[in-house]
């Protein structure tokens, strides 16, 4: 039974439907005036033991919401079971728990933590830049520092007595020194020197020593004898850095 079977539509006796002067026994109209409260009476106690019934929150309405789709209170507390039940066996629903629903001191704690968070980020990227800065201030300090600075090469190289012989070294040279057999000259032919970029060693307008894009070339000639055939020379090459 519904709570609305229990609305009184009209009373089964109106006052307003007697006679003036009601032709009725003295019992009779009593008990006609006392109808009317006694079905007020028995409504309202009905209503009440309905009311106190356990199947009456399935016959009180509730109002929809979005986290609880649900018609009655007796439906609605279940759908909250549920959810709570959900939540206790840790598969909350996504989206479910907003910041609202926080007690305020772990709303405080995480608000400290972002903006803790966004310090850091703060003091990390000022240290960024300044390590930035110091690193571009010793790369230039560097740079100053090994400006003009030269890498030396010692090596060795067998004449072959051709008029020139090309030796590789795999840079330019910003000078070479030769020594033949340990020693500069020979008897009058010149067998070794220094030469510069841009500045080769040139006896008697013939070539000696000329350094090159990938090392230096040697000669033999009338004066110069630096690649004498089956000569054993030494050389020490300078590479700019």
């Amino acid at each position: 039974m519904s709570f609305a079977d229990h609305k009184i539509q009209t009373f089964t006796k109106k006052i307003t439907a007697l006679a003036d002067q009601p032709n009725m026994q003295p019992d009779e109209l009593k008990a006609y005036f006392d109808s009317s409260p006694e079905e007020l009476r028995q409504a309202h106690n009905s209503l009440c033991d309905a009311l106190t019934a356990p199947t009456a929150a399935a016959d009180i309405g509730f109002a929809q919401t979005a986290g609880v789709p649900a018609g009655t209170v007796q439906a609605a507390i279940e759908n909250v079971q549920a959810q709570v039940t959900a939540a206790i066996i840790g598969s909350i629903p996504s989206g479910s728990i907003d910041g609202d629903k926080l007690a305020q001191d772990v709303r405080d704690r995480l608000t400290a933590i972002e903006a803790a968070a966004a310090n850091e980020i703060n003091t990390r990227a000022g240290a960024d830049t300044n390590l930035q800065n110091q690193i571009n201030t010793h790369t230039a300090q560097l740079s100053s520092l090994t400006s003009g600075k030269c890498e030396i090469y010692c090596g060795t190289y067998t004449g072959n007595g051709a008029a020139q012989q090309d030796i590789y070294l795999g840079f330019a040279p910003k000078a070479v020194f030769i020594l033949y057999n340990g020693t500069q000259t020979g008897s009058y032919e010149i067998c070794g020197g220094l030469a510069i970029a841009g500045s080769p060693l040139i006896i008697n307008n013939q070539n000696c020593i000329v350094p090159s894009a990938t090392g230096f070339s040697v000669y033999q000639n009338t004066y110069v004898t630096t690649n004498m055939k089956n000569g054993l020379f030494y050389y020490l090459a300078f590479k700019q850095v």
